[in-house]
């Protein structure tokens, strides 16, 4: 009797340890949590050695995926292709309409998920069925609805806002430690 009882326990401390695993690993940066079914990181996952133009009609309306996430399916071709163009609150700003059957041409960064499916992690969109752009990445791929950029776009800054402006602890070899 107590044989089992350890067996079970051993068990079931071996599954917590199991399910436990992927949050203790989230906290240092592994495994974060911008991935989703696609297993892509939609916001710092844009690879400048993969850029590409593709054109297309609109398929599906913009819909959330993955952590508030719009994606506007094209057809490329034969084949659908996800255009990630950014979080919903960043999308409903820049107010750009997009109706079934527009031609689209979309610069970004190519990507294939761990669904299969095929993403293009969108850097400048073109309605051509209603004249209409949009650029919503940098040449270096930085989203625009990020903090950094977002600060050099408001403030007319090209250097990324309050990045390079000085001061803090650590500037000039201050070693962490305020002096008095």
């Amino acid at each position: 009797m107590k044989k089992g009882r350890f067996l079970l326990l051993a068990l079931g401390a071996f599954g917590m340890v199991c399910l436990m695993q992927g949050a203790a690993l989230a906290g240092f940066g592994f495994g974060g949590d911008d991935t989703g079914k696609s297993g892509l990181d939609l916001n710092r996952g844009y690879d400048i050695n993969t850029v590409t133009t593709m054109s297309g009609k609109v398929t599906t309306l913009p819909r959330q995926i993955e952590k508030e996430h719009v994606v506007i399916e094209i057809r490329s071709g034969h084949d659908p292709v996800s255009i990630c163009v950014g979080p919903h609150a960043y999308w409903e700003a820049k107010g750009v309409l997009i109706k079934l059957n527009d031609e689209l041409s979309v610069k970004g960064a190519i990507a294939q998920g761990q669904d299969g499916k095929t993403y293009l992690l969108a850097q400048k969109l073109m309605n051509k069925t209603t004249g209409t752009q949009v650029e919503l990445r940098n040449e270096k791929g930085m989203p625009s609805w990020s903090g950094r950029n977002m600060n050099a776009a408001g403030s007319g800054r090209t250097d990324g806002g309050m990045r390079n402006q000085g001061g803090g602890m650590m500037r000039g070899g201050g070693g962490g430690m305020m002096r008095r």
